[in-house]
């Protein structure tokens, strides 16, 4: 699903609609990030508060809140590209992939990882799932680290941790958008 949402095959704007409340966020929020997406293109990718309001009923102050309440849920990130500050939102749409992958396989329900320690034979400790979590927050699904053991005839935790980091090297993090919020 990954690789279709990152050819664009699938809607972006309609997956977040459909979406949204899966993930506590609130229509002010969603507003908030079908705007960002609407106005974005190769040459502007970076909007403020008041650019936004703009379009909006709420106010600038508001919507600073709003998109405060989405970083600090980590559903977006800022980052510094030079001077300014932009707004991520590939890890909004990297839990919302995962989670329709992991729904759709009934993995879901497995949040020991017990499907990995059945097909490397061993037992994973805190710390080797807390790392599985972490490639998880960067766009792979339980599904998709399955497809990864299996396809690769993968025996060794380290060696699933080598294809994983090539993985995500190789699908590269997804920019849906970039948005100046800081520089307002």
């Amino acid at each position: 699903m990954f690789d279709l949402f990152k050819r664009g095959i699938i809607n972006k704007k309609s997956l977040l609609i459909l979406n949204y409340s899966k993930f506590s966020i609130n229509e002010n929020q969603l507003a908030i990030l079908l705007i960002i997406m609407e106005l974005s293109n190769e040459e502007q990718k970076n909007f403020t508060p008041s650019q936004i309001a703009k379009y909006m009923n709420l106010e600038k102050d508001v919507i600073e809140q709003e998109i405060s309440k989405l970083l600090v849920d980590g559903l977006i990130t800022i980052e510094q590209n030079g001077k300014k500050s932009i707004l991520d939102l590939s890890p909004l749409f990297n839990k919302i992939i995962v989670s329709l992958e992991e729904q759709n396989s009934g993995l879901a329900k497995d949040m020991k990882y017990s499907f990995i320690e059945q097909m490397l034979r061993i037992n994973l400790t805190q710390e080797n799932i807390d790392l599985i979590i972490e490639y998880m927050n960067k766009g792979l699904s339980k599904p998709k680290i399955l497809s990864i053991i299996t396809e690769n005839n993968i025996k060794t935790f380290d060696e699933l941790i080598n294809y994983l980091n090539e993985y995500v090297k190789k699908t590269n993090k997804l920019k849906i958008t970039r948005y100046n919020w800081l520089n307002d």
